[in-house]
C-alpha cells in the first residue's frame, strides 16, 4: 500500500469516527467472544491487546469480563469516542499504528490478543512482520484471533484499503512467519444485517508444536 492510500484510510476513519462508531458498536459479537474466551490460557488474571479497537464496542466487553485490556487504534477520532464512550479503569486506551508495536514494551505481555476487522488494511506483504510483531507480545500460551474479508486480492473501497484473505494466501503469510504457530481458520457470514459480505477468520495459538490447520 502507498503511503497516500494508508494515509487516505486514516482520514476515512478519523473524519468518518462518529458514524462508524455508531454503526459498529452495537454488533452482537458474542459467539466470537465465547470462542476467543475458550482459547485462553487458564490463568487468574487475562491481559487482551485490542488492536485496531475502533468504537471499542470488543475492549469494552473484554473488561467487563475482568480482563485487562490495552486498546490500540491509528485514528485519535475513535480513540477519543471510545474513550468517551466506555469508561473503565481496566481498559488502557493508545493511540498507536500497527507499525509501532514492535517498539513498544509489550514482550510476553498479553493473554490473548483479538485483531477483529482491522489487520485487514495492512498491505499482504507487510502482514508476516506486523504478525510477528504481534505474536511477540503473547505469552507462550496465549492466543489470537484475526479477521479478514474474504477474497483473494488487495483493492480501495470508499478510501479505504484492504487486503481480503483466503486459504492460500493465508499459507503464503505462515511461511513467512518465523515462529511456529497452530491455527484454525473458518469462514462466517458478516454480523451486519444490511451486508453480505464473508469473513476470513484465524484463531492462533503460539506453541513449540508443528503448524496445522483445520477449516472449520
Amino acid at each position: 500500500m502507498t503511503k497516500r492510500a494508508s494515509k487516505s484510510t486514516l482520514n476515512y476513519y478519523d473524519e468518518n469516527a462518529v458514524e462508524f462508531a455508531c454503526q459498529t458498536v452495537s454488533i452482537d459479537m458474542h459467539d466470537l467472544y465465547e470462542l476467543f474466551i475458550s482459547q485462553l490460557p487458564q490463568r487468574d488474571t487475562q491481559s487482551v491487546l485490542d488492536v485496531g479497537c475502533g468504537s471499542g464496542r470488543d475492549a469494552n466487553y473484554f473488561a467487563k469480563q475482568g480482563y485487562e485490556v490495552t486498546a490500540i487504534d491509528a485514528s485519535a477520532e475513535l480513540i477519543q469516542w471510545a474513550q468517551k464512550h466506555h469508561m473503565s479503569s481496566r481498559i488502557s486506551w493508545v493511540h498507536l499504528d500497527f507499525s509501532s508495536i514492535k517498539n513498544q514494551a509489550w514482550e510476553n505481555k498479553f493473554t490473548g490478543i483479538w485483531a477483529c476487522a482491522s489487520l485487514l488494511h495492512v498491505p499482504f506483504l507487510e502482514l508476516p512482520c506486523i504478525i510477528e510483531s504481534l505474536l511477540e507480545t503473547l505469552t507462550d500460551d496465549g492466543v489470537m484471533y484475526l479477521s479478514f474479508k474474504h477474497g483473494e486480492g488487495e483493492r480501495v473501497d470508499e478510501e479505504r484499503f484492504f487486503c481480503d484473505m483466503d486459504e492460500l494466501r493465508w499459507k503464503t503469510i505462515v511461511a513467512n512467519i518465523p515462529q511456529v504457530i497452530e491455527y484454525d481458520i473458518w469462514l462466517s457470514s458478516d454480523k451486519r444485517v444490511d451486508c453480505k459480505d464473508a469473513w476470513f477468520n484465524v484463531m492462533i495459538k503460539r506453541e513449540n508444536n508443528p503448524i496445522r490447520s483445520s477449516v472449520k
